[in-house]
């Protein structure tokens, strides 16, 4: 196996080793201990540290693997969750997607993910397959997630068979240039030439490991995630110039492709 993780992916992963160390924690993730709502958020925010949630979710069977965001106070956070009742034998793990912020930039938000071994790729499901958020307003927001949590396995088990299809769905060349075409809208926007469209779809579609040879949706969406978010490639720009593709370290676009690329592989699926 050969993995090449970005300096932000091991720096977010170091933080499953520190949970439970939130002095540690704390240095690095300043924004999951916020003790108060930002300033300019109204007398009707109704605060709830969101270590106090991981840590609720933690005593459940859930661990922290990643952590992205949060470096900075109030600031948006995302943490990756995965429990320890589900089997990985199979070479992936459903994961439980935590958002939050305490500045109004996002309400308390959960989402289904899974994590791929082969590349430790983390894909996020889209919002219609599950989406949950908790507006700070309400009141027992504690217990609102906690109520969440007990079915959460519901869609857990969706998630595992909704992972098997894709596996099970072999994809065309007009479909892998479908899939990474959205990526290339969701990441560099839509105003992009023809001749830019082509070169990067071709850069989103290389192969990195035997493991990703197979042409199922599955592995094909791992593999454009993989490249859209790590980056690493060079490309020659409208002025000649070389340019290199920038990992992914903002929770927001890393959430928009993600999704994106999850929405299209279901369309897939719906198409068969």
């Amino acid at each position: 196996m050969n993995v090449q993780l970005t300096k932000h992916e091991q720096q977010a992963m170091q933080a499953a080793s520190m949970f439970t160390d939130s002095s540690d924690m704390y240095k690095r993730f300043p924004s999951l201990f916020a003790t108060e709502a930002h300033p300019r958020m109204s007398a009707k925010y109704a605060f709830t540290n969101t270590y106090d949630i991981l840590l609720h979710m933690h005593n459940k069977g859930f661990r922290v693997v990643s952590v992205m965001g949060g470096d900075h106070r109030f600031k948006k956070v995302m943490i990756r969750m995965r429990s320890i009742y589900y089997d990985t034998r199979d070479g992936s793990s459903p994961e439980v997607i935590v958002l939050d912020s305490h500045d109004g930039t996002t309400r308390l938000k959960m989402c289904m993910g899974v994590i791929r071994f082969a590349c430790m790729n983390g894909v996020i499901a889209g919002d219609l397959f599950y989406s949950r958020a908790f507006t700070h307003r309400a009141p027992d927001l504690m217990q609102q997630v906690m109520l969440e949590l007990e079915d959460i396995h519901i869609h857990t088990t969706k998630l595992i068979q909704r992972i098997t299809a894709m596996r099970n769905r072999s994809t065309n060349i007009g479909e892998r240039i479908a899939l990474a075409d959205a990526v290339v809208k969701a990441r560099w926007g839509e105003d992009k030439d023809a001749s830019f469209v082509a070169d990067m779809r071709q850069r989103l579609l290389h192969v990195r490991r035997d493991e990703d040879t197979e042409n199922d949706v599955y592995t094909v969406m791992n593999v454009i995630q993989e490249n859209a978010l790590r980056g690493g490639m060079s490309y020659i720009t409208a002025n000649n110039r070389i340019a290199n593709v920038r990992p992914i370290s903002d929770v927001r676009r890393n959430l928009n492709i993600n999704q994106t690329l999850w929405t299209c592989a279901e369309q897939l699926l719906e198409a068969a």
